[in-house]
Order: C-alpha cells, then structure tokens, then sequence
C-alpha cells in the first residue's frame, strides 16, 4: 500500500502547481457528485415508488369505502330482505354456486365455523370473477358477508381472498 502512495505523491510532484490545484479541484468536485448518484438518487427513487404504492392503496381504500356506503344504499333501499332465501343453502349450495361459476378449483379453504357460518379462501383468483359471483349471489344463498380481505396478487385482476359468511338472522 505504502508503494502505491509513493506512486501517486511520485505522480502529483512532476505536475506542476496549478495541474496538481485542478486535479484536487477534480476530486473533490467528482466525489460528491459520485456520493449523489451512487447513494442519494437511488433512495429518492425508491420513496417514489413507495409513494405512487402508497397513492394506489389509499385509492383502493377509498374506493372500497364507497362501495360499502354503496352496499348499504342498495340494502336500505331493498327493505327488509324479502327477496333473499329463507335458509341459508349450505356448503353444497355454496360449493354448487361456485361451481357454477367456474370459482370452485380456486378455492384453497371451504369450511364451517361453529356458528354456523362459512369460511371461503381464494389464494389467487380474478377478482372480476369474484366480485361478479359475490354480486350474482348475495341475497340468493341465505348468508352475509361479515367479513373480508382482499390482497392484491403478483398479476393484474388477481388476488388472495378471505371471506367469512353468516347465516341471514330471519
């Protein structure tokens, strides 16, 4: 190492006064610049991206929250539900709406709970074709939808999906 420093004081001593101010000129100049791109560019591209993420999740919120207002809309102006089925057609029924619907093979869980409900798991189904089955079906099977989630896929129009149904309360 020592060798190289003699080198490159060996270098700097045959330039002469003014080249050697120009090359420290350089150098310093060059180092933050490099700093810039090298450290500081990347991370301000990076809180970009997280930001547009950010921007498209909070749409997603927002739509989601009028779609629930919405819902609720559409069932106060329903009345009292006498349209729906009079009991709840069970995981046959279910699984025979899903079926229908060519949903049945993405489904990964179908199962009771003790109170009576159903729990359905979609690990990676089109949510078009799930949005259109729940609307298709909803008032027709005897149960509410309690509760859900939805993750977003790795493709577009896909997602992960839990679903949690209760008997209609008669």
């Amino acid at each position: 190492m020592s060798a190289a420093w003699d080198r490159l004081a060996a270098l700097l001593m045959e330039r002469s006064r003014r080249e050697r101010w120009l090359l420290l000129v350089l150098v310093l100049g060059t180092l933050p610049l490099g700093l810039w791109q090298g450290v500081a560019v990347p991370m301000i591209e990076r809180q970009a991206q997280a930001r547009a993420a950010l921007a498209v999740t909070r749409a997603t919120e927002v739509w989601v929250a009028e779609q629930a207002v919405e819902h609720a809309r559409l069932t106060r102006a329903a009345g009292d539900g006498a349209g729906r089925a009079a009991a709840p057609v069970g995981m046959s029924g279910l699984e025979k709406a899903l079926r229908e619907a060519g949903l049945r093979a993405d489904v990964t869980e179908l199962a009771n709970t003790a109170d009576g409900g159903i729990t359905l798991r979609f690990d990676a189904v089109r949510f078009s074709r799930l949005a259109a089955w729940l609307s298709a079906q909803s008032g027709q099977w005897g149960y509410d939808l309690d509760a859900f989630t939805f993750e977003r896929g790795e493709r577009e129009d896909f997602v992960a999906a839990d679903l949690r149904l209760v008997p209609v309360p008669r």
